[in-house]
């Protein structure tokens, strides 16, 4: 058993009270619908080579958080 399922308490799945008609748009051959993405985002480093005062180059590196993995969800 994974470490954390003991400690958080299980909790139920919401379910829509009322769910909207789905309506084919024949012209742009889609069903609009409202969804939002959400990204599990991770820590990645980048390298940028720059020219310092005295001629010559050295290198810096950059952390920034990116979306690794994303999904569309209502």
């Amino acid at each position: 058993m994974p470490l954390l399922m003991g400690c958080t308490k299980p909790q139920p799945i919401e379910v829509l009270q009322q769910e909207e008609p789905i309506i084919y748009d024949p012209i742009m051959q889609i069903i609009p619908i409202e969804m939002r993405i959400v990204g599990t985002y991770s820590l990645k480093s980048f390298s940028t080579k720059y020219r310092n005062t005295s001629g010559g180059t050295g290198s810096k590196t950059d952390r920034k958080n990116e979306i690794d993995d994303q999904k569309s969800v209502k």
